[in-house]
C-alpha cells in the first residue's frame, strides 16, 4: 500500500469535510459496496461511478502523475483524499488501488500485432500534423478530448483553455481519426518528448498504457519483445513505480509501451 495513498485515507478520514465546504469538484457521496446505480464503470475491485472514474481514470483528469513521476506521491494523495470525500470506505479504496495493479496479461495485451505501426504508416501525413501542432503549442502540457492542462496550470474547468475551441476541434478530430483515445501528453522524465496515448487500462493509481511518442533526442529502451523487456525493466530496480519502453517506427518516432503499478 502507497504511503501517500493510506496517509490521505486515514488524514481525511479523521477530517472529512462538510458537505457545504467541498470542492464543487468533489463527487457527490456514494457508497463503493453500491453497485445498483447504473454509471458505473466495472473491472475493479467494485463498479465507480462513471463521473468518479472518468477523473480517476488512467491517464483521466486527476492522473497527475503523467506529467511526470515526481507528481506520483500528490496523484496517490488525491485520490485518497477524493475517495474518502466520495464517501468510500478506507478498506474499499485500498481494494480498489489493488485492482487496478496490471496483470501478466495486461502487459501482454500491450503488443499484440502490428497495428499501431501499421496505422502510423497508413497516417503519416495526419501523424506529422499532429506533432506540429503540438510544437506550435508546446504552452500546453496536457490535452485530452475533454480537458487541457497549461505549463502553468492543471485547474480545470479553468477560463483560459489555452487554444481556441477551433482549434481544439482540430486536435479532436486527428485524435479520433488516429484513435488516439487519451489524448497528448508531455512528461516532465523525457523532456523532449510528445506523447500520444492510443490505449490505456487501469486508473491513477496503476495500469498499461501505450500509444506513440516524438521526441526530438533519442529514447530508451528501445526493445523487440515488449513484454519481456517490461518485466525485466520492473526487475532490475523493484523501487520504480513505472517502467516504459520503446519501438523505433522512423526518426524521432517510436510506439511506447508503459506500466505504472
Amino acid at each position: 500500500m502507497p504511503a501517500k495513498l493510506l496517509l490521505a485515507i486515514l488524514f481525511f478520514s479523521a477530517f472529512s469535510p462538510t458537505a457545504d465546504s467541498q470542492s464543487k469538484e468533489t463527487p457527490d457521496k456514494v457508497d463503493g459496496s453500491d453497485t445498483s446505480n447504473s454509471t458505473t464503470v466495472s473491472g475493479f475491485a467494485f463498479p465507480i461511478p462513471a463521473e468518479l472514474y472518468s477523473k480517476w481514470k488512467k491517464y483521466g483528469l486527476w492522473d497527475y502523475k503523467q506529467q511526470g513521476s515526481k507528481y506520483r506521491d500528490f496523484t496517490l494523495f488525491n485520490f485518497g483524499a477524493t475517495g474518502n470525500a466520495a464517501g468510500i470506505s478506507q478498506n474499499a479504496l485500498i481494494e480498489l488501488s489493488n485492482s487496478s495493479k496490471p496483470q501478466e496479461a495486461d502487459v501482454a495485451a500491450l503488443d499484440v500485432g502490428t497495428d499501431l505501426q501499421d496505422r502510423f504508416a497508413a497516417n503519416r501525413a495526419e501523424f506529422e500534423q499532429l506533432r506540429t501542432m503540438a510544437d506550435a503549442d508546446s504552452h500546453l502540457v496536457r490535452v485530452a478530448p475533454e480537458f487541457t492542462f497549461l505549463d502553468s496550470s492543471s485547474k480545470w474547468p479553468r477560463e483560459d483553455v489555452g487554444i481556441n475551441e477551433v482549434r481544439w476541434n482540430e486536435y479532436r478530430g486527428l485524435f479520433k481519426k488516429l484513435e488516439i483515445s487519451e489524448g497528448l501528453v508531455r512528461n516532465d522524465d523525457f523532456p523532449k518528448a510528445v506523447f500520444f496515448v492510443v490505449k490505456s487500462k487501469g486508473l491513477c493509481t496503476g495500469g498499461t498504457s501505450a500509444g506513440y511518442v516524438h521526441s526530438a533526442t533519442k529514447l530508451g529502451p528501445t526493445v523487440k519483445n515488449v513484454a519481456e523487456a517490461l518485466k525485466s525493466e520492473a526487475q532490475n530496480d523493484r523501487k520504480k513505480h513505472q517502467a516504459v519502453v520503446f519501438k523505433p517506427l522512423t526518426e524521432n518516432w517510436y510506439t511506447f509501451y508503459e506500466v505504472d503499478r
